[in-house]
């Protein structure tokens, strides 16, 4: 190695990484968009920031703001998706009850609402106002969100109750003898029909998912009905009769 070179390689060794101000190196990435740079915080081992990086990724700025919920409002979705997969809090939300989702929902970033309902966001999460991502999305006036929230909803209260009516009847506790093998039968076939009819019809509609619902609870009704019922008690064993 030569002098040059050697000096060349000691000054790129002293380089300190400047960030943006009042940033960590999570929410500077967002900031400049650098997707590159925040990986090679989480996997290279000799990155400074491999340490802390872990913590830093939920760490909220001095307004309150989590990097998730920055990522959000600048419709950053790539970087957002990427925070997610390496552990940012779904749950994650502040004293006034604001996720990620009002955010994104507030600046109409729709690619990042996609990206949150897909690792389901719970899209019925209030702030202190009473308002749902969705009221808010309508307050600020972006409709093509509302619209997308509410198909997001349609979906998931579908899904939701497949999968609770499947856990339900296959619990021996909540059924305590109440169905007959007919009526697990049944429900478990329909909530398994529909499930499939989901993942089958990508292009399915707000009402499309509504119809199909109204269609289940009529079928499951009944079937749910007798497990609701009170059961009857065996009178107590050795009871003196009253004369």
């Amino acid at each position: 190695m030569t002098l040059q070179e050697t000096v060349a390689h000691e000054e790129q060794h002293d380089e300190v990484e400047i960030l943006l101000p009042n940033t960590t190196i999570v929410t500077h990435c967002i900031l400049k968009n650098d997707i590159p740079r925040l990986i090679k915080s989480f996997e290279d081992e000799a990155d400074p920031f491999k340490e802390t990086i872990a913590e830093l990724i939920n760490k909220r700025d001095p307004d309150g703001k989590s990097p998730l919920d920055i990522a959000a409002t600048l419709g950053r979705s790539e970087i957002a998706k990427e925070l997610l997969q390496r552990g940012a809090d779904v749950n994650s939300i502040t004293p006034k009850g604001y996720c990620a989702l009002h955010h994104a929902a507030a600046w109409g970033q729709m690619a990042v609402l996609k990206v949150l309902v897909e690792f389901n966001f719970n899209l019925q999460q209030r702030n202190t106002h009473g308002e749902r991502a969705r009221e808010t999305a309508l307050r600020y006036n972006h409709p093509e969100c509302v619209d997308y929230l509410d198909w997001a909803e349609a979906r998931f209260f579908l899904m939701e109750t497949c999968r609770t009516t499947q856990e339900t009847v296959q619990d021996a506790e909540k059924v305590m003898g109440r169905l007959t093998k007919e009526d697990k039968s049944i429900a478990l076939n329909c909530c398994k029909e529909r499930l499939e009819w989901i993942d089958a019809n990508q292009g399915a509609t707000t009402q499309d998912f509504i119809d199909q619902k109204n269609a289940l609870v009529e079928i499951l009704g009944p079937i749910l009905l007798k497990i609701s019922e009170p059961r009857d008690e065996p009178p107590p064993k050795n009871q003196k009769k009253s004369k």
